[in-house]
């Protein structure tokens, strides 16, 4: 590719949250969860879904549980995880080596090793119809008529497709370079800039398909840990790609990370082959510093992410996934750098942390506020108490009020762990501190609420107070909350 064609950038092919939101969940919100889920690799996908099935077994109800594992559903059925194989097709096969890539929706510029699922079918459909493409699309033909026939000869016609689909890009790339008219039709029918450097990106991947499909034989998804024979293994695979193709190698690396269940596993791959001692591999270590780029552009755009939402509208259940993840992916890296006493990749990664932790003491104080906006008060009445605050129990419930209170307090009840994971302890101990005394506060001031009033006022304070310890669950310990509901009860009946 020239200089010229890789500096095409793409935005979104749609608006954040346009038009696809599922019902009972604004459009903002679920453009947030999508982008997030689009950042998982296919194995940490499955492993959230399991995660999100459980939470949703348990009763979980500040998350869209029903939607957010519809759409992972339809990732892993696509992606072919822990579902039964799908019958093969030429274009199922064709793509098949390239999985490891596919990212579900881009945000922005076009990422080396991120091919957006979105490009697929366009690409496909030029690939088979074409003029330029015309040896192409007999491949591929031949080798449906394979497939549907059950021949022995399957293998050597999905060969023939991957040699013909190199020549036909290559031909189609060559045309849009030298054409400016040219290029703008194919960006077009590709569906977009980022289309077209998706299937560049295609192209440039063909020369290596036998060593991708090695490390994908090698290296069923979900890998969890690396042994030392894998580490030899993946520095194997990545010398015979080598081998093949100069430029394709790093895929080799940037696929096996793909595999694992949580990106920064492959670390120690990185160091690895960049430690390699090997005359026929004199560029290992710039190929390696590829994979641990790839990490960095994912926790730093992450760390970018948690940054933005925390001036935005506040989901606590969103938020507290993504701090998770987040937490676990810096922790991950900090923790094999520091195997390997590499203090730059530490410095960098808690950079990322800081600019997290920012985030979450942000989190806290809209969930504070939150908070305090569930449990109203006014002034006291009598001259000695003129500016003491008291229960408002004439303010009548509002549900969403209460359960955005509810799910805040959740957030703060999980705060200080996250800020922990985060190495960054003293991001929410004040805040969270803040918000247990007054829940706590508050709780008692309704016990007396509920003992000085009579009739209609005293079921509103009842009432109050039901609200109030729904909320208080999660930040006050199960004892004190069942004194309380004890104490309201023991007031609601005195005279």
């Amino acid at each position: 590719m020239t200089n010229e064609f890789s500096e095409l950038t793409s935005a979104d092919e749609r608006p954040p949250g346009a038009a696809f939101a599922p019902d009972g969940v604004a459009p903002v919100r679920w453009a947030r969860l999508e982008a997030f889920l689009s950042t998982l690799t296919p194995a940490a996908a499955s492993r959230l879904f399991a995660a999100i099935e459980t939470a949703r077994a348990s009763g979980e109800k500040n998350l869209p549980t029903t939607a957010l594992l519809n759409t992972l559903r339809i990732r892993l059925f696509d992606e072919g995880v822990r579902f039964p194989a799908r019958a093969a097709t030429a274009q199922r096969l064709f793509f098949t080596p390239f999985e490891d890539f596919f990212v579900a929706r881009r945000r922005g510029r076009k990422r080396k090793g991120r091919i957006a699922r979105a490009s697929l079918a366009p690409v496909w459909t030029v690939l088979t119809t074409d003029p330029a493409c015309a040896s192409a699309a007999r491949a591929a033909r031949d080798l449906d008529a394979a497939i549907a026939g059950g021949r022995d000869d399957r293998d050597e016609k999905e060969a023939a497709l991957f040699d013909a689909a190199a020549e036909s890009f290559a031909r189609l790339i060559a045309h849009a370079e030298a054409d400016t008219a040219y290029r703008a039709d194919l960006t077009d029918r590709l569906g977009g800039a980022g289309a077209m450097l998706d299937m560049a990106e295609i192209n440039l991947l063909l020369p290596i398909v036998e060593q991708l499909k090695a490390v994908q034989a090698a290296f069923v998804r979900p890998v969890c840990s690396l042994t030392e024979e894998d580490l030899f293994e993946a520095r194997r695979l990545y010398a015979h790609a080598r081998a093949q193709s100069r430029d394709g190698a790093p895929y080799t690396l940037l696929c096996l990370a793909g595999r694992m269940d949580a990106p920064w596993r492959a670390m120690p791959v990185y160091y690895h082959i960049a430690a390699a001692r090997d005359e026929a591999l004199p560029e290992a270590r710039q190929d390696a510093r590829e994979l641990l780029e790839a990490l960095f552009e994912d926790i730093e755009s992450a760390a970018r992410a948690l940054e933005r939402d925390a001036e935005d509208a506040f989901e606590p259940a969103d938020a507290a996934i993504r701090l998770e993840h987040f937490a676990a992916f810096a922790a991950g890296m900090i923790d094999e750098a520091r195997r390997e006493r590499d203090g730059v990749t530490i410095n960098r990664a808690e950079a990322c942390r800081d600019i997290a932790a920012a985030a979450l003491e942000r989190f806290c104080e809209q969930s504070l506020a939150a908070v305090r906006k569930a449990l109203p008060v006014r002034h006291a009445g009598g001259s000695s108490r003129l500016m003491a605050l008291r229960p408002d129990i004439e303010r009548g419930l509002d549900a969403g009020v209460q359960a955005m209170g509810a799910g805040a307090a959740q957030f703060l009840s999980s705060a200080d762990a996250l800020a922990g994971r985060l190495a960054r302890a003293s991001v929410s101990e004040a805040i969270t501190a803040d918000a247990v005394a007054e829940v706590r506060r508050y709780a008692n001031d309704l016990v007396v609420e509920i003992r000085s009033a009579e009739g209609a006022e005293r079921r509103a304070a009842r009432q109050r107070m039901e609200a109030t310890l729904l909320l208080a669950a999660p930040l006050l310990a199960s004892l004190e909350v069942s004194v309380l509901k004890e104490r309201a009860a023991a007031a609601s009946v005195s005279a």
